[in-house]
């Protein structure tokens, strides 16, 4: 008997410390609530959506609201979001921007719609989304715009609470259509006489990028000239696909464009280009493809 009653009460220490709860079934953080890039660190604050250019319809984009802890929540939350207004962004230029630079601004009100402020997160998820509606028809394609999210409360503040660093997303908007993207330009540049073509020519081969400036039309640049903002008004061109995908070649702003043509090809995602058009006395004509390369 003396034997075993050490052996019994070291069995009931163990048996009595094996029921106690695991230290990993209660929360080892603190219990967080905030918006998702919201995070200067890391991205400045800002995310970027994708939205489609549309004549009509309203784009739907989100932001994200989440919760942080070592375990997920066990009760359903509320989360009420709040437009964070102007300062951010003004912030946001004068930290990462300089005066030469195109600067953000907000999204003008009769561009968008929030039907509610409310998030819910049920119990045992880590997300939710609130909506945010895009009318994109009429937004200038090199106009920055932005629109900026804070939380303004909590429905159960006692048992999660609104992270108090990186507390403003500024959401800004890319504009898109379905003819936009990165494209292999390979073609011909001629000069012109009174009787046509010259029998001389140019090869150009270049990577363009075709940006989207209204839901039927892209912006590219000339031949092979350097894509950037400098270069714009001198030497870009749009492509308006037509609803018999036949395209309408216009110049965007001082290239000499007297004629073009061509069609796209909605098959392969390849547009067949030609243009005439003047430049230092002389006239020219450049024809040929250009075939998407990101898909």
């Amino acid at each position: 008997m003396k034997r075993t009653i050490p052996f019994l009460c070291l069995l009931y220490t163990v048996t009595a410390g094996c029921s106690q709860d695991s230290p990993l079934d209660n929360e080892q953080y603190y219990k967080q609530v905030y918006i998702v890039g919201a995070d200067e660190t890391t991205n400045m604050g800002m995310s970027v959506a994708e939205i489609p250019y549309h004549d009509t319809e309203e784009q739907r984009t989100f932001i994200s609201v989440a919760t942080g802890g070592s375990l997920n929540i066990d009760r359903d939350i509320t989360v009420t979001i709040e437009e964070a207004g102007t300062l951010p962004v003004e912030n946001y230029n004068f930290k990462y921007l300089t005066q030469d630079n195109v600067q953000y601004r907000l999204l003008p009100s009769a561009h968008y719609r929030i039907p509610g402020n409310k998030v819910v997160i049920k119990a045992g998820q880590v997300y939710g989304q609130l909506p945010v509606f895009i009318k994109s028809d009429g937004l200038h394609c090199d106009s920055l715009y932005a629109l900026t999210f804070k939380i303004r409360e909590v429905s159960d503040p006692d048992y999660i609470t609104v992270r108090e660093k990186d507390t403003v997303l500024i959401q800004s908007y890319t504009f898109v259509n379905k003819y936009s993207g990165t494209y292999q330009s390979e073609g011909y540049n001629y000069r012109l006489n009174e009787g046509g073509l010259v029998s001389d020519s140019t090869t150009i081969s270049a990577t363009r990028n075709l940006k989207a400036v209204d839901a039927h039309t892209v912006r590219l640049f000339h031949l092979a000239y350097t894509e950037s903002d400098e270069n714009i008004d001198a030497y870009a061109l749009t492509l308006t696909v037509e609803e018999d995908n036949t395209l309408t070649v216009r110049a965007w702003n001082n290239l000499n464009i007297t004629g073009g043509g061509g069609t796209y090809s909605a098959a392969n995602g390849t547009f067949t280009v030609w243009y005439n058009y003047e430049s230092a006395g002389n006239r020219y004509r450049f024809a040929g493809t250009f075939i998407r390369s990101d898909t």
